[in-house]
């Protein structure tokens, strides 16, 4: 038994160290990179195409970065969180369709207009809603911290604002006659207008006139100007009655359709192997971040135990209450909440990969509970087989090591299968700071067929699976550990 523990913490070194070298490898590549955060749910500014996303946004990036000698990384994430990674420096640039408003500009610097706008309402068809004024007291679809938003609120006609991470969920529910109606840049609602010209239309009515530019954080003036420098030279025409580089750019996504309507179930099925990438891609993500966090978690459970375990000496108090300060903040709040702390605090200090990062969150948030297994399974042991190591003439830690440590292990080991288990779901949390997990991709197929239930039945049947296959290998590996115990 003692060997076979000896050998399961040394795989969990060595998987540590493995995957945490791949992963470091790819941050290493990543260092002539200039970061652009987005909302990819945006068409035609930013939206996901083949597994990749494209866009007027993405080709004018594209561009920029190409000025600058560096290859463009996009970074994915919800709509209300691109300006705060600019400010924290976990991007250089945003470029979300965003357009400057006086609170906007008090947080980062905007570049010049590249896209002039405007604000629409997208009704169903047959709604008595045909003009601004038929908002009053109806409930209206927006897309959380844009413009949408604050039109709606500060209109004076009591409109009921419900807000929705993508533009994309307010036309889903506006399908499913949640809300009334969805408020949203024009350009974008030409775009949901013409792939769901059957079911809804917008109003000929501009609510608000405006322009999109790129955000960088504030003060970064030498980014600022190659930027505009970028824009001034797409804008410029070159030969009489000519069109120019960002006309072209724009015309082209603005011809790009979108797909059809997924309640014709034909379309689903041919449109089904376009959705593979993101499954495949989220699979992937999924079991890197669950395989790693628990390996972390693992490797921190055992060293908190063994502190609290140690803090029962009145010399080494000092642990204990550390130990005990970690379990109680890190089992008080949720995991959620964890993330998104580690993300914009850590990941905006040092330039780690998204998955990284993840990982690193839901191990430390995984090490509070399994050491809590750990130092249980440890108290599980008797207390005279401590006695009788210290007697042999054993130090504390070599007790510990060789007769106490492998026992508790196999003890906790069906309560540890179950925590790997858990954090193979916890991760589905992590689509919001735009990594491409399982629950991700499936968000994205839904924005793309305007259908709900298909896609989320296949993710929750692939995390079902992934879930019985696991377990089935974690009960094939409790048998074999306890066909070598001893006294079993």
């Amino acid at each position: 038994m003692m060997n076979i523990s000896k050998n399961l913490l040394k795989f969990l070194f060595f998987a540590f160290f493995i995957l945490n070298f791949s992963l470091a490898s790819v941050c290493a590549r990543e260092a002539s990179t200039l970061k652009m955060c987005t909302n990819a749910e945006f068409p035609p500014f930013e939206f996901y195409e083949n597994g990749k996303i494209v866009g007027i946004d993405v080709e004018i990036s594209e561009r920029i970065a190409e000025k600058l000698g560096c290859r463009l990384e996009i970074q994915d994430g919800s709509f209300d969180s691109v300006l705060v990674n600019v400010q924290n420096g976990t991007c250089d640039f945003a470029a979300a369709g965003l357009t400057p408003t006086p609170e906007r500009a008090k947080s980062v610097d905007f570049s010049d207009p590249y896209f002039n706008g405007s604000q629409m309402i997208i009704v169903q068809n047959g709604s008595d809603i045909v003009k601004k004024e038929d908002l009053a007291n109806k409930k209206v679809g927006v897309q959380t911290g844009t413009t949408s938003e604050e039109f709606c609120k500060s209109s004076g006609l009591n409109i009921k604002v419900f807000c929705f991470n993508k533009s994309a969920d307010a036309v889903q529910d506006l399908l499913s006659h949640q809300i009334d109606a969805v408020v949203v840049d024009g350009f974008a609602a030409e775009k949901f207008s013409s792939a769901l010209k059957d079911k809804v239309h917008i109003i000929d009515e501009k609510l608000t006139e405006e322009t999109s530019c790129f955000a960088v954080k504030k003060g970064n003036h030498e980014l600022l100007s190659k930027i505009n420098e970028c824009i001034a030279e797409l804008k410029r025409v070159s030969e009489p009655n000519g069109v120019s580089e960002l006309d072209k750019i724009v015309q082209k996504y603005y011809s790009v359709e979108l797909p059809l309507n997924s309640y014709e179930r034909k379309n689903l099925k041919s449109k089904y192997k376009e959705y593979v990438p993101y499954i495949t891609e989220g699979i992937k993500n999924t079991l890197i971040m669950t395989l790693l966090a628990a390996v972390i978690g693992i490797l921190i459970g055992i060293l908190i135990a063994f502190l609290k375990l140690l803090g029962t000496r009145k010399k080494f108090k000092i642990f204990k209450i550390f130990a005990e300060i970690y379990t109680t903040v890190i089992r008080g709040t949720p995991v959620v909440v964890q993330l998104f702390i580690f993300y914009y605090g850590i990941l905006s200090l040092f330039s780690i990969n998204k998955v990284v990062c993840a990982s690193i969150a839901f191990g430390i948030n995984s090490g509070a509970y399994v050491a809590e297994h750990i130092r249980s399974g440890i108290r599980s042991i008797d207390k005279g087989q401590f006695e009788a190591g210290l007697s042999l003439g054993l130090t504390y830690s070599k007790v510990m090591r060789y007769v106490i440590l492998p026992q508790s292990l196999r003890n906790v080991l069906p309560s540890l299968f179950g925590e790997f288990i858990t954090l193979l779901r916890e991760t589905a949390v992590v689509g919001y700071i735009g990594v491409m997990d399982l629950s991700k991709a499936g968000d994205i197929i839904k924005s793309r067929t305007y259908e709900a239930i298909t896609p989320l039945v296949m993710v929750a049947l692939i995390y079902l699976s992934l879930t019985l296959i696991f377990t089935g290998l974690l009960r094939i590996l409790e048998k074999k550990l306890k066909s070598h115990a001893v006294y079993d």
